[in-house]
């Protein structure tokens, strides 16, 4: 069982935290761009290196890449769809005849 402390007082006394500007998207695109053509060079790479342990090893970093790729575009998918969400909030604050 957790034991909860409770801080007493006039709520004017808590501190109010900023709220911390989101992840630009541009370097978030960059290192999906980045991402994108080092596993296009390793595919190329794959396809002429015979089976061996050169092979194994660009496999592995293959897969790895595929893995940061996939990370990295579900980071900008997110945050784009976050502007999108607080522009929209933004709008719905604009009273509707004045809206158009």
């Amino acid at each position: 069982m957790q034991k909860v402390i409770e801080f007493r007082g006039p709520q004017s006394e808590a501190a109010v935290e900023p709220l911390a500007a989101p992840p630009a998207m541009e370097p978030i695109l960059a290192v999906v761009d980045s991402l994108s053509r080092t596993l296009n060079c390793i595919k190329t790479m794959c396809a002429t290196e015979p089976n061996g342990p050169i092979r194994d090893q660009l496999e592995t970093e293959r897969a790895n890449l595929v893995i940061g790729l996939f990370v990295a575009r579900v980071a900008a998918m997110r945050l784009s769809s976050g502007e999108q969400a607080a522009e929209a909030s933004a709008s719905a604050n604009v009273p509707i005849a004045r809206r158009g």
